[in-house]
């Protein structure tokens, strides 16, 4: 039985502040969430100052890396404990107040919440999990009290998307590991502390083995020492620090990271761990773009009327709201359900979902500001047209969408076979990643699935399936108490995603690729010539 919402017609009103104001799930008469929410409050509060009077965001994006000042003084308020669990001194068992971290972070710079992950989800937490228990506590304790930072090595120049076909490899030498390997666009590069170095096995004969492991490098350790050989320049995110880095260390036994069911499933619990939380980013940048939409519409007058009275500035802002509230969901359902102590290696639809609509909402959002604002947000010191570009790379890095959209496609149809159905509603009910979603897109769904669809139509099923995992999470959302206002219009920002992502499936497979050469000023020769169509 599905759950009815109405659309409304909302109102759009702003307050700006300091940043959003948030509030930790959960039971916050428990010391454990009274000082998570302590810490949330003191970071907020730090990087309202920080951005609000001496870097704002308008000043920062000239150079590349946060200023120094910055780091220091948001670091100082000790965000990685929102990431560590209570055993390593922290408040993050569940994602949630990483997530706040996250969310208060890219209110103000994406770069910077995307260091908070970087560090904390894709260094700390990792490490917290699968390290050797006496190099994790030397190392976790840094990162909260030092303000000391970490990153993760994949991705390397000839190997992006087929990360496991990487050549940097491992081999043991007595009582160390020898890595070595080239790596680059690693966030933080030349920056980080501490790595984690992911690489396979080295043979005898000099070939490569199918397993991967990842190895903690710390940087002032000179057997560890990790070079910088050459800075990128970065089209966005210029607070972020990227590369190419040659691997030549040694490190001790101590520090290969240990997971129970192998390399692989270590990596994949990892991945959608992180994949999970881009959704704390994502609320609070989507906010940002809000506040900025509605502002400058408010007090933006044209042919004698505010912007924000021509119904097509409403329906884009109404979009704006949508996504930050689909945002809002999905961050509540990563907090409460991607927790370290939970295997994650098998959660590729959910994690998938998560990470492709977030960043789809990040680059859509942005693009929206910037269509508001008009040529002045077309500048590099200018928030709309910086978020432009900050946001693209979220739908590349960790998977590209278009991948991990086929990927989701691929498992739905391959359900076909097994559950005895090619409609799409009947498959999506099925799998309890989409079931409470599917209820509500009910009659959206209504068309068969090929049994051996092309690749595109697995990239449009996949889109849709995420589209649904989240109708799900915003119904789970609404019937907590959320703003019923936000809840109508993020399912109606929903089901019109869903209905522009059907409308495509069942069109037809075109356009193909054309092998006719494309010559310059091949239209020239037609000048004066016309075609008389038939009336």
């Amino acid at each position: 039985m599905g759950v009815q919402v109405q659309e409304r017609d909302t109102d759009v009103s702003v307050t700006r502040s300091a940043g959003p104001e948030l509030a930790l799930a959960g039971d916050e008469a428990g010391t454990e969430a009274s000082g998570a929410s302590q810490l949330v409050g003191r970071f907020r509060d730090a990087v309202a100052r920080t951005f609000g009077h001496r870097a704002d965001l308008d000043v920062i994006g000239q150079g590349r890396g946060l200023p120094p000042f910055v780091l220091r003084d948001v670091l100082a308020e000790e965000p990685m404990r929102a990431f560590l669990p209570t055993r390593f001194g922290g408040f993050g068992d569940s994602l949630a107040p990483s997530q706040e971290v996250m969310e208060t972070a890219a209110y103000h710079s994406l770069a910077l919440g995307l260091t908070m992950g970087i560090s904390g989800g894709l260094f700390a937490q990792p490490v917290a999990k699968y390290a050797n228990p006496e190099v994790a506590g030397r190392i976790l304790p840094r990162l909260a009290e030092d303000g000391r930072l970490g990153g993760l090595m994949i991705t390397e120049p000839g190997h992006g998307t087929d990360a496991l076909s990487m050549r940097t490899a491992w081999r043991r030498e007595g009582q160390h590991y020898r890595v070595m390997g080239t790596k680059h666009w690693a966030g933080l590069s030349g920056w980080a502390d501490y790595w984690l170095v992911m690489a396979r096995p080295g043979k005898e004969d000099g070939d490569l083995g199918n397993g991967i492991d990842l190895f903690v490098c710390e940087q002032d350790d000179p057997d560890h020492q990790i070079e910088l050989v050459e800075k990128y320049p970065s089209l966005g995110l210029y607070g972020i620090p990227y590369g190419r880095n040659e691997v030549d260390v040694r490190v001790p036994l101590s520090h290969r990271l240990q997971g129970d069911r192998g390399g692989l499933r270590l990596m994949m619990d990892l991945l959608n761990r992180s994949r999970s939380s881009f959704a704390g980013n994502a609320v609070g940048f989507i906010h940002r773009m809000v506040d900025e939409a509605v502002e400058h519409c408010t007090g933006r007058v044209v042919s004698g009327q505010r912007l924000i009275d021509y119904d097509q500035v409403r329906a884009r802002i109404a979009r704006l709201q949508g996504q930050w509230a689909c945002a809002s969901a999905l961050s509540l359902w990563s907090s409460e359900n991607a927790g370290l102590s939970t295997d994650l290696s098998r959660a590729g639809q959910a994690a998938s979902a998560i990470k492709t609509v977030a960043s789809d909402y990040l680059q859509e959002s942005a693009q929206s500001l910037l269509q508001l604002v008009g040529a002045k947000g077309y500048a590099l010191d200018h928030v709309a047209g910086r978020a432009v570009v900050d946001s693209r790379p979220f739908q590349i890095f960790e998977g590209s969408n278009d991948v991990l959209y086929a990927q989701m496609g691929a498992k739905v149809a391959d359900q076909v076979r097994r559950a005895g159905t090619t409609n799409l509603r009947e498959l999506l009910s099925r799998d309890p990643v989409t079931a409470a979603g599917a209820d509500l897109a009910g009659a959206q769904l209504e068309f068969d699935v090929d049994e051996r669809p092309a690749q595109r139509r697995l990239v449009e099923i996949g889109a849709i399936a995420s589209r649904v995992f989240t109708l799900g999470a915003v119904m789970d959302l609404g019937s907590r108490g959320f703003s019923r206002d936000h809840v109508s219009v993020a399912v109606a920002t929903l089901r019109e995603d869903i209905g522009s992502w059907t409308t495509r499936l069942r069109g037809s497979l075109t356009p193909e690729v054309s092998t006719d050469p494309i010559l310059a000023g091949a239209w020239r020769h037609l000048t004066g010539t016309r075609t008389v169509l038939p009336a």
